[in-house]
């Protein structure tokens, strides 16, 4: 038997649903960020739910006993289940509902909308194809508006073009799980998101051709070279073709040397100014806004650390902030922040795209800050660049600029390893949990408020001690 959640899998990677039907998948313990996605998926659905009730079942004027609420079909080996069914009055036809988290219609909706449609339409006279998801541009203002926060979108004809695929592709499914061996079935091409990494990617090497930056997402590269048996980036021959960044990354890797563009490293700090701030936010983005002027997936930023240094070699001052209380959480991290951050001087973080955003948007949340946020914007330096651009490059960051990587490879003394919060979206889960769950125990939520503040300061610590090591190479004083 084939469902819908078998055939999403199947989509992701035939190998994976192979494993999965043979027993080859070992169920992890959840952990909270994955608790954190089910329980938002939770919401959507619940409200989702009261929207069709008070708003689309209305629209069609229909009689209950022309609603069908989760229905299940099976026709052979196929299986699926639906959010909704309502007959159209004016068509007599069905018109199926799908609903989903997201504020947009994403590829594997269409597909999962398609495969459900087949099987359905053997024994209904299907009519409209509906997803029902999020509106991203819903602003809240005061009690949740269903019929804003929600928007149908028509893929019917989309749908349509669809069937042919999706049958091959699900008559290959059953095909491939019926298999003895995985051995002629597609395994998938992201081991860092591999369910069964053992059977995918067995004797992975240590730096792999799925390690190049961004090449995942050329699958006909991935497999062109996989055909060829080439696996480790090592073995990447000269005339394959890489885009230019992809080919430098290859060649440090092959060359086992690091890579200093001094010139451009000195041209990009030219403009850093004294004081120093070393800032990292941390934020909580619910797919249901909680207060008023937030949007779906708005992040909520509820925690800095901050690390001031006023001159060359000074002494650091270190700041930080986290809200405890269930409230809107901006007004209070804005306010203590315009405390402790200079009028004068750069502000430095790794990845100016999330702070800078964020400044942004709560500067249009709440106006009285907007001035601050945006000086700040004006003078921030993103500390990532400098190996995003590969004026630094190690062949032991195997490519990424994350701060998770370079760190260990220029300041091995410090780690994320062994902590009970290591990356943003366990802190985003942890807090969530902290402030909006059920009977927190007191010491539990001190046990992760500590451990919050000792994540964030990290990310900032961080930063300073990668800057000093720039600055050492470069024997330069800024």
């Amino acid at each position: 038997m084939l469902t819908k959640s078998d055939f999403l899998i199947y989509l992701d990677a035939p190998r994976h649903l192979w494993a999965v039907k043979h027993g080859k998948v070992v169920e992890n313990e959840l952990n909270a960020y994955v608790k954190h996605l089910f329980e938002q998926g939770y919401e959507v659905e619940k409200l989702a739910e009261e929207y069709i009730q008070e708003c689309l079942i209305p629209q069609y004027k229909a009689h209950q006993s022309d609603v069908l609420i989760q229905p299940t079909y099976i026709d052979g080996d196929f299986e699926a289940r639906t959010d909704v069914l309502i007959k159209n009055p004016f068509t007599e036809k069905w018109d199926m509902f799908e609903i989903k988290s997201s504020t947009s219609v994403k590829k594997t909706h269409q597909y999962d909308a398609t495969f459900q449609a087949l099987i359905f339409q053997k024994k209904y006279d299907l009519g409209q194809i509906h997803i029902l998801h999020l509106n991203g541009k819903y602003i809240r203002e005061g009690e949740i508006n269903l019929s804003n926060l929600f928007v149908e979108t028509n893929i019917t004809e989309k749908v349509g073009s669809l069937k042919d695929e999706v049958n091959l592709l699900r008559c290959k499914a059953l095909e491939d799980i019926k298999e003895d061996s995985c051995t002629h079935v597609l395994g998938c091409i992201k081991p860092k998101e591999c369910i069964c990494s053992d059977i995918c990617h067995l004797n992975l090497p240590e730096y792999s051709i799925y390690d190049i930056n961004y090449l995942t997402g050329n699958e006909k590269k991935i497999r062109e070279l996989e055909e060829r048996s080439i696996i480790n980036i090592f073995d990447i021959p000269e005339d394959f073709k890489l885009s230019e960044k992809q080919r430098f990354q290859v060649s440090v890797a092959q060359s086992k040397q690091v890579v200093i563009d001094i010139d451009s490293i000195k041209l990009d700090l030219k403009g850093i100014e004294y004081p120093l701030h070393f800032i990292d936010y941390e934020s909580f983005n619910p797919a249901v806004p909680i207060y008023n002027g937030y949007k779906p997936y708005d992040q909520m930023s509820f925690q800095w650390s901050l690390h001031v240094q006023k001159e060359p070699n000074g002494d650091l001052e270190h700041y930080e902030f986290i809200e405890l209380e269930k409230c809107d959480p901006i007004q209070n991290f804005l306010s203590e922040l315009s405390k402790k951050i200079n009028r004068s001087g750069s502000i430095i973080v790794w990845n100016k795209t999330f702070e800078g955003t964020q400044n942004k948007r709560m500067g249009q949340i709440h106006p009285e800050f907007a001035s601050f946020c945006e000086d700040m914007n004006t003078r921030m330096y993103d500390l990532m660049d400098i190996f995003k651009n590969q004026w630094y490059a190690d062949p032991k960051f195997k490519g990424s600029f994350s701060i998770k990587k370079v760190l260990p490879v220029l300041v091995p003394e410090l780690s994320y390893e062994g902590m009970s919060i290591a990356e943003g979206a366990t802190a985003m889960a942890s807090w969530n949990e902290i402030i909006y769950g059920e009977s927190i125990e007191d010491d539990k939520k001190l046990d992760t408020k500590n451990n919050l503040l000792k994540y964030c300061e990290l990310d900032t610590l961080a930063m300073i001690k990668i800057f000093a090591v720039i600055q050492k190479v470069l024997n330069y004083n800024y």
